[in-house]
């Protein structure tokens, strides 16, 4: 028996956030630690929310499987 938790991940999987804390290091490194904190909360926020718009215009967020080879059909 599937529980409706196990539903909704499997709905969710193709829209999992990832957040790579080495790439948000790099984009935030010259910033003040006030408005490097400010940035994190807003991200939080969104991902908090499920807005993956938003999300998208992020370097160091990823929303999707970032491991996940692609095929290129144009080949």
């Amino acid at each position: 028996m599937t529980s409706i938790s196990d539903i909704n991940t499997e709905s969710d999987h193709r829209n999992r956030i990832w957040f790579f804390p080495h790439k948000f290091w790099a984009a935030t490194q010259n910033m003040p630690k006030e408005e490097a904190a400010n940035l994190m909360a807003e991200v939080e926020k969104h991902a908090a929310a499920g807005n993956v718009e938003a999300l998208k215009k992020y370097p160091f967020v990823f929303i999707g499987d970032p491991y996940k080879k692609t095929t290129n059909s144009a080949a």
